[in-house]
Parts: structure tokens; sequence; C-alpha cells
């Protein structure tokens, strides 16, 4: 192999390093980015997640205060009806 051509391999080798090098550095901040985007994720995730909890027992004490005030409903209604009753008796 001719002089020329092991200094141009050697130079083609350093600047392909140059570039790995650099490829590596991206690497890794793309990487860290990523970590906090994961993280972030995984927060909001969470938060989510005991919001829906908070938010299925808030409805499931609304339908049972709805249950409860349709049964007062009813029974004041049947009530209603029966002092109606008892009026047109008297």
């Amino acid at each position: 192999m001719s002089k020329e051509k092991l200094e141009a391999l050697v130079k083609n080798m350093e600047i392909m390093l140059s570039e790995v090098e650099q490829l590596k550095i991206h690497c890794t901040k793309q990487t860290e980015e990523l970590n906090q985007v994961v993280q972030e994720l995984r927060r909001e995730n969470r938060d989510l997640s005991e919001k829906y909890t908070q938010m299925s027992q808030d409805l499931k004490e609304a339908n049972e205060t709805i249950l409860q005030l349709q049964d007062t409903k009813f029974a004041f209604e049947a009530k209603e009806r029966q002092a109606q009753k008892l009026n047109r008796q008297l």
C-alpha cells in the first residue's frame, strides 16, 4: 500500500472516529432527554391514575346520594298519596 493511500486511510479513519464521537454525544443527549420525558410521563400517569380513582369514588358517592334522594322522594310521594287518600275519606 502506498504512503498516500495509507495517509488517506488514516485521515478517513480519524474522520470516522470524530463522527462516531459526535454521534455518541448526540445519542447520549437524546437518551437523557428521553429519560426526562419518560419520568414526566410516569408522573402524569400516576397523577391521572390518582385523579381517576378519586373521580370514581366521587361518582360512586354521587350515585349513592342520588339513590338515597330517590328513595326519600318515593317515600314522600307515598306519604303524600296516603295523606290525600285520608283527606278524601274525611
